[in-house]
């Protein structure tokens, strides 16, 4: 017959921080009616910026979809030398890819006859170190036209003390495949 298992000094030592860790985190519990609105944004998830660091990613973007408007320097002041631009949409059931530069998007903004106008509304920021990315719902118009909808996402890295875009991929569609800005058309 066996004899009762009694715990040895090596079932104590591993039960006692076991204890102590219990006791700290139901002594928490007790304070649940905090408010956890307080809490920084940083702590909401690993790759959740700040409240400022996310201002300023959100205004390197805002900052190119306005530099379409006509203000080519704005646009190559926010976006990378080196950018490389990615569309996709379906004709005829069929993903269509484009490409460009920061130089053919240039010319398109000094040559156009009509202004551009570019709208992202509920943007979802992550930052890790040195990168960030933006997904975002878009609407685009052509002067007071509208031409198509769809989800932005871009790559920001640091370059020059600053963020800049590095890379911007988008959807090209129409709805009710995509949604347009809950303001409604853009006033011009």
């Amino acid at each position: 017959m066996k004899s009762a298992i009694r715990p040895g000094p090596k079932r104590a030592c591993l039960l006692i921080p076991a204890l102590l860790l219990w006791t700290a985190c139901s002594g928490a519990d007790t304070d649940a009616t905090a408010d956890t609105a307080d809490m920084p944004e940083e702590h909401s998830s690993p790759h959740a910026p700040t409240a400022a660091e996310q201002a300023r990613i959100l205004g390197v973007l805002q900052a190119v979809f306005d530099g379409l408007a006509g203000d080519t320097e704005l646009l190559a002041h926010n976006m990378d030398a080196d950018i490389v631009m990615h569309s996709t949409d379906l004709r005829s059931g069929t993903a269509v890819f484009g490409s460009s530069t920061l130089p053919g998007l240039i010319q398109r903004v000094e040559t156009g006859d009509e202004t551009m106008t570019e709208r992202m509304w509920a943007p979802e920021v992550h930052v890790s170190g040195g990168i960030a990315t933006v997904w975002t719902p878009y609407d685009f118009y052509i002067g007071s036209e509208f031409s198509h909808c769809g989800v932005d996402v871009a790559t920001l890295m640091p370059r020059d003390g600053r963020w800049k875009v590095i890379t911007l991929d988008w959807t090209r569609d129409a709805p009710p495949n995509c949604a347009l800005h809950p303001d409604g058309p853009p006033s011009n």
